[in-house]
């Protein structure tokens, strides 16, 4: 059982995301560029529930994950603590419309970009140099896009191109992690 909520995350938390960003090509009158995710939202009908699912499965991906970890090793207990807080965060991205503080759990996914990093100090000397890399450059661009969103520096003609560009190692991350947890899970 915990093999399968680590393995699941391998998947579904980019995969759910993907698939958001692809549907949302096909919406007349949406701009992908300029445009973030959440605004898909407030267009009727299928947009709307895209944007309820998308995030939604993969903010709980996110969380299962997050609890297996800890259920699997405390040691992993601080990555558990913000990647559950990012989970729950995404998941409130599909279920209260944007605009709302709701919306992102009052911006508290911002301690995503601490997990990848927790994530290494918890695993410790069994670190692949992989894992590791991708760890390091997740955490810092997430930090540069965070950056980028404070100062009012992300260009408003390309907010929706940023947020997609800042999703991908993001969410990726997920799957290395599952990776590189599934290498050294005991085998039961």
């Amino acid at each position: 059982m915990h093999a399968l909520a680590t393995r699941q995350a391998i998947f579904l938390p980019l995969g759910a995301m993907l698939a958001l960003i692809a549907f949302a090509f096909t919406v007349p009158g949406y701009h992908s560029l300029s445009q973030h995710l959440s605004e898909l939202g407030l267009l009727p009908g299928l947009p709307a529930q895209a944007v309820l699912l998308g995030p939604s499965i993969s903010g709980c991906s996110i969380i299962i994950f997050s609890l297996s970890l800890l259920v699997q090793a405390r040691r992993f207990a601080l990555t558990a603590v913000t990647s559950t807080l990012f989970g729950a965060a995404m998941l409130s991205n599909g279920l209260v419309t944007t605009g709302s503080p709701m919306h992102g759990l009052y911006g508290v996914g911002i301690f995503s970009v601490l997990t990848p990093l927790l994530f290494l100090v918890e695993l410790g000397p069994q670190a692949s140099s992989r894992i590791r890399w991708v760890s390091c450059w997740t955490s810092l661009l997430g930090m540069a896009y965070l950056w980028m969103m404070v100062t009012g520096m992300d260009p408003p003609d390309y907010r929706g191109l940023t947020q997609r560009l800042a999703l991908l190692p993001a969410f990726g991350w997920y799957a290395f992690a599952a990776i590189e947890r599934l290498k050294i899970m005991p085998a039961r």
